[in-house]
């Protein structure tokens, strides 16, 4: 008895020991895992630590969100307040707040405004362009479709203060356009010829199901009596006959599409010279009946598409595939790699569209370039002529090279007689400063077009031409900025621009 009362204390030391040892054994077996002969600087992730009481202190004066936060006093916000006129509720986030953040979230590569929410929570940057608040996602995207037309004002006073900062001239100016995508799927797209037979399958389900229904209700009211249940349809019927009325006002507005260009063509015909309006009237019949078309009975193309989630985007080819995007237009200074005009459209060719570039180019900034260089879209005789009556010599593509190609020898002598607008203009690339000017367009517009695309504006976030307008608008202002930053231009204040 008593050597088993002495047994039972020494198994209860044991125990405790080998509990006492287990952490110590857990800690040596972990600290061997980390056993190196170099040796490491202590980590201590939570040691309390003394940071400095202001941000831009921590974040250093180079930084961009320093920059954008001095832009306060550079940049003329003016159109954006003048849109608060009444006070109503909670006093708001401050618009040059609101503006600056989203401007330095673009600068980022950020559009998502839930992301814009998270980093305004987690980022020292972006906490400390706010001044430590927190608007939330439907904050940011409220104020963003709000002042999409001021933000086309605000790109144009980017190049007002780069022009204030040092921009004085242009000299080579390139043009280029680029598809971007839009926030729709191709696959939300469907053409008229299949809108007609999604309607026919349709209206048949329709009536199939009527005839189901009809059935139905019959045989319970057979069974249970009249006005007892079964006198309903069935609800299955609400989708179909949605979906066949959402074809049908789809159907409509491509019809109209057509209608009406067939209306700009018959009014093109009108503009000619020489020709009396019956004249013109019965040609425009003739051709019409020709052709199997009567205006007042015009249908769109059975190819013709429209999306259902974007229906102002178009379906381009972009990156060797088709994808539903718009059609962005740049003017870019070779000089300084700033956007000097910008401009969203629905075509995806580039014809016609270098003189109006140009054109704005001139109400922005007040210049005029020496010269432009364009790829082979932009080659209109038209548009040249008008282009260079205005003193800019032009250097436009008149085809693509072939990859590996060695370029032809350099014309010499006079111009031969008799030739064609196309062959002097591909005799004026030829020559060795024909080459040296198109080459600029390399080194100006395609690498500026990648900086917006790869880092500002992957794809739009809105939907709708005018939206997109006023977020490439966005998007290209906040490209000119981060040039000018990266160059070091200063940033005059607003009341030394006026003086």
């Amino acid at each position: 008895m008593s050597a088993t009362t002495t047994k039972k204390p020494e198994q209860a030391d044991l125990l405790k020991v080998a509990a006492s040892e287990k952490p110590e054994r857990e800690e040596a077996k972990s600290s061997a895992r980390f056993t190196s002969p170099r040796p490491f600087r202590e980590w201590q992730p939570e040691q309390g630590q003394l940071l400095p009481q202001y941000a831009r202190e921590v974040l250093g004066e180079g930084h961009l969100a320093c920059f954008f936060v001095d832009l306060r006093k550079a940049l003329d916000f003016s159109p954006i307040l003048s849109a608060y006129t009444k006070e109503c509720g909670q006093p708001a986030y401050h618009p040059v707040m609101m503006a600056l953040l989203l401007m330095y979230a673009y600068a980022r590569g950020i559009t998502s405004s839930r992301e814009i929410e998270r980093r305004c929570e987690t980022d020292l940057a972006f906490r400390y362009l706010t001044g430590g608040e927190r608007p939330d996602h439907d904050t940011v995207c409220t104020f963003r479709v709000r002042h999409l037309e001021a933000f086309r004002v605000l790109f144009v006073d980017t190049l007002r203060l780069a022009r204030s900062s040092g921009l004085k001239k242009l000299g080579h100016l390139s043009v280029d356009g680029t598809k971007v995508k839009a926030n729709a799927s191709k696959h939300k797209a469907m053409s008229y010829g299949r809108m007609e037979e999604c309607m026919k399958k349709l209206d048949e389900q329709i009536d199939r199901l009527l005839e189901e229904a009809a059935a139905l209700d019959a045989e319970e009211n057979k069974r249970y009596g009249k006005g007892r249940r079964g006198d309903e349809l069935p609800e299955e019927l609400k989708d179909p006959k949605k979906r066949a009325e959402r074809l049908r006002e789809a159907a409509r507005q491509l019809e109209a599409e057509k209608k009406l260009e067939l209306a700009v063509e018959k009014e093109k015909r009108r503009e000619k010279i020489g020709k009396a309006k019956e004249d013109l009237e019965k040609e425009a019949r003739e051709k019409a009946e020709a052709r199997g078309e009567r205006p007042e009975e015009a249908k769109p193309s059975e190819k013709a598409q429209r999306n259902f989630t974007d229906p102002e985007s178009r379906i381009m080819p972009r990156g060797g595939t088709f994808q539903q995007s718009y059609n962005a237009q740049v003017a870019v200074d070779a000089d300084t790699q700033l956007i000097v005009a910008q401009e969203v459209g629905q075509s995806s060719s580039d014809a016609r569209q270098l003189f109006p570039m140009v054109e704005q180019v001139e109400a922005n900034t007040e210049l005029v370039p020496e010269e432009l260089s364009a790829d082979s879209g932009y080659l209109c005789q038209q548009d040249i002529e008008k282009v260079e009556a205005k003193g800019v010599e032009c250097f436009i593509a008149t085809g693509r090279d072939k990859h590996g190609e060695e370029a032809p020898p350099a014309p010499r002598g006079r111009r031969p007689a008799g030739m064609s607008f196309k062959e002097r203009m591909k005799r004026k690339l030829s020559t060795k400063r024909g080459r040296n000017a198109y080459a600029r367009r390399k080194v100006t517009a395609e690498p500026v077009i990648g900086q917006v695309k790869n880092g500002v504006l992957p794809r739009f976030s809105l939907r709708g031409l005018t939206k997109v307008q006023g977020e490439f608008s966005l998007a290209c202002a906040v490209h000119n900025l981060k040039k000018l930053w990266k160059q070091g231009w200063e940033l005059p204040s607003l009341a030394a621009q006026a003086a």
